[in-house]
């Protein structure tokens, strides 16, 4: 008889985000580039191709016309809080055989054969 595994598995969603930093839209319209849009949409495109995207250049340009608070626009560089846990309000939680497998590593390197998720 083949060997067959067993795991127990369970998936849940946690949203982490930094503290709300206030932008000065009228300072970005002075950068090179300058922010030359009108709408949400169009701040968070100029932000996420400018700011986030080439942080170093367009920190370096940019530091006289934006000010020492400039350094605060680099969000990766701030501490994260947890907002929501899925794991207080519900499990998701299933069970599997199958057998080890490297080559599977969406499944996490399991070989799945059968499981009791939906």
């Amino acid at each position: 008889m083949e060997k067959i595994y067993y795991r127990r598995c369970e998936s849940y969603t946690i949203g982490m985000a930094t503290e709300p930093i206030e932008i000065d839209v009228d300072k970005l319209r002075n950068c090179v580039p300058p922010y030359e849009g009108e709408y949400h949409s169009d701040l968070l495109d100029y932000i996420q191709e400018n700011i986030v995207d080439n942080y170093d250049e367009w920190s370096e340009t940019n530091r006289e016309v934006y000010g020492d608070e400039i350094d605060m626009l680099y969000l990766e560089e701030l501490e994260k809080e947890k907002y929501f846990d899925s794991r207080d309000k519900f499990g998701n939680l299933w069970t599997e055989v199958g057998e080890p497998n490297e080559r599977y590593g969406k499944t996490g390197g399991f070989d799945v054969f059968e499981s009791t998720a939906e």
